[in-house]
């Protein structure tokens, strides 16, 4: 097959430094590694890859940057970088449904001419997908009706008018768990089957993992907002470092950057031993958590949640909400699902891992197993091949 993929897709995920032959490329989309996975796995398989995605890094009026390789077109085009004030003479990318975009990346589908598309996320990617093809798949990775009630910005607004077009236009939808799928059913015409995340799964466990004695626990949080529940993690730290004076929290990602609002909430609620490392390349994410001794997740509510697959496959256990969204099902008995909501009950589950060395090494067995059984990335892009060529 010859397939389109559009969605968020950093440049330096898809390509290695020896593919990009010295030349100044745009960094693309970063922050969804597995679109750049399932892509390498299509061109594996012995498909055709038209690869396409924005940077708003570009000048607007930039052509297409486009890169040749066995199997694979990628092609990265412009995007505005404000989402409501001007870009020059033009509007914000959010305040015209992000027209301009669109138009570029619906111009890129006519260009090449796939047989078949993939969208992941139902905004400015499915939209031109749907219009080149009404039958694309499109890969729901969130419910924008969720988020918009937890993060009520005028931007979330436009983003949940943008999905509730594309489940009006949309015929074929996936979702990454059986949760995601059953949130959105009611806003499509047909049954939205459920694919899960992919994985790439490391050769062994972490050979790596800091000791029960001196525990290190990380937590991985792209936004400061109520839904990702980052104050309960931070205050149940707190309690573990009362009961293991030598543990320490790294925590990554957006949440996280030194001296704001994380930071001063550990300064007003004096949590101390935390390491703050703010956005961090995902290679570096996965090596800081293969070193761990468990993670921290407490989420309100997760379409999927990357981070707790990942740690999984590392034999890292995890902590988690026992009611929070999809969080259940991705986890199983790969962790201890606890009341997020509950700080007490947070800190009492890593004391049990930290105590219990034998319920520990255990639990880290049994996620190793289920991300090998259920999520391997092989394994998921032969699910989604199957359906793109049905």
């Amino acid at each position: 097959m010859y397939i389109a993929v559009l969605g968020p897709i950093a440049t330096n995920d898809l390509l290695l430094p020896a593919e990009q032959d010295g030349r100044a490329y745009p960094a693309g989309r970063a922050g969804a590694p597995l679109v750049s996975d399932l892509i390498k796995a299509y061109i594996a398989r012995g498909h055709r890859v038209v690869a396409i995605t924005l940077d708003d890094k570009l000048d607007d009026d930039a052509p297409p940057f486009v890169h040749e390789g066995p199997g694979l077109t990628y092609v990265v085009v412009p995007s505005r970088s404000r989402t409501f004030r001007l870009n020059g003479r033009r509007l914000g990318r959010t305040a015209d449904f992000f027209w301009f975009e669109r138009r570029q990346l619906l111009a890129q589908l006519r260009r090449y001419r796939p047989e078949v598309v993939h969208a992941h996320w139902t905004y400015e990617f499915a939209m031109p997908a749907l219009r080149y093809d009404p039958k694309a798949v499109v890969t729901v990775h969130d419910n924008a009706l969720v988020i918009y009630r937890y993060v009520r910005t005028l931007n979330r607004l436009f983003h949940l008018l943008m999905a509730r077009y594309v489940f009006w236009k949309g015929r074929r939808f996936t979702a990454v768990s059986p949760y995601m799928a059953e949130s959105v059913q009611a806003w499509t015409r047909n049954p939205v089957q459920v694919v899960p995340n992919p994985v790439v799964v490391p050769e062994r466990a972490s050979q790596t993992r800091a000791p029960l004695s001196a525990p290190v626990l990380s937590v991985v949080v792209n936004g400061w907002d109520d839904r990702k529940n980052s104050k309960n993690a931070l205050l149940a730290f707190k309690e573990v470092q009362r009961r293991h004076p030598a543990a320490q929290l790294w925590a990554m990602g957006t949440a996280f950057e030194p001296d704001e609002d994380a930071a001063e909430f550990c300064r007003e609620n004096d949590v101390q031993n935390v390491v703050f490392m703010g956005p961090t390349p995902h290679h570096e994410v996965l090596a800081h958590i293969a070193a761990s001794t468990l993670i921290l997740h407490t989420s309100l509510e997760e379409s999927f949640g990357m981070v707790l697959v990942e740690a999984m496959a590392y034999g890292v256990p995890v902590v988690a909400g026992q009611a929070s969204g999809a969080v259940p099902w991705v986890v199983a008995d790969g962790g201890l699902l606890v009341d997020v909501t509950n700080v007490a009950a947070i800190a009492d589950a890593v004391d049990r891992f930290l105590t219990d060395p034998a319920l520990y090494e255990q639990v880290a067995a049994r996620a190793v197993a289920i991300v090998a059984e259920r999520f391997p990335l092989a394994k998921v892009a032969d699910q989604y091949l199957a359906l793109l060529g049905s």
